[in-house]
């Protein structure tokens, strides 16, 4: 599996934790975080549905 750049450790797309901000019509953003260590890894932006 894929490892966190900062504590090193082995994640999953299970496992990584996920932040939904906007309650929007039109989209949302996404942040993604490490389980183990709370470092953000990542950040996506979709239609809201």
């Amino acid at each position: 599996m894929a490892k966190c750049p900062h504590c090193k450790e082995e994640i999953s797309l299970k496992d990584i934790d996920r932040e939904t901000f906007g309650a929007g019509f039109l989209k949302q953003e996404i942040m993604y975080s490490c389980p183990y260590c709370n470092s953000v890894i990542g950040f996506s932006r979709g239609n809201y549905r």
